[in-house]
């Protein structure tokens, strides 16, 4: 198994794990109100698509023609990415955020920030996935 495969599969269970996690405050805030905070919600629900995303993306890896190292850095820059987007979630609902966008909170800023990782990773592995047809 190669660098780029275990990172993925490390950072996809990781959190993937973090999001069943998050189930355990929902359940807290459920009990007493109707709603559990928005931006818990967003955080568990984005870290499960998450890190079943990234375990995924071991297929298109294991299909692209891109040398290992690459493949490595992209696999970094992808678990990177979403760490960040998820931490800044946490970060509005902690801080009790009510529009992030429009706030600009410090969650906001973070997330922002996983925003260019994830893109340029995709990018990148686009090309190696269509490089192999």
């Amino acid at each position: 198994m190669d660098n780029s495969t275990q990172i993925l599969i490390i950072g996809g269970m990781l959190i993937l794990t973090y999001g069943f996690l998050l189930g355990i405050p929902i359940a807290s805030a459920r009990e007493k109100a109707s709603r559990a905070p928005r931006y818990l919600m967003a955080a568990h629900l984005a870290a499960l698509i998450q890190g079943g995303m990234l375990l995924a993306l071991t297929i298109a890896f294991d299909f692209s023609t891109l040398v290992p190292w690459l493949e490595t850095v992209i696999a970094s820059l992808f678990v990177g990415g979403v760490i960040l987007f998820d931490l800044g979630l946490i970060l509005n609902w902690l801080q009790s955020v009510d529009d992030a966008f429009g706030e600009r909170s410090l969650g906001y800023k973070v997330s922002s920030a996983g925003t260019p990782l994830v893109l340029i990773s995709a990018g990148i592995l686009v090309y190696g996935v269509f490089s192999a047809l």
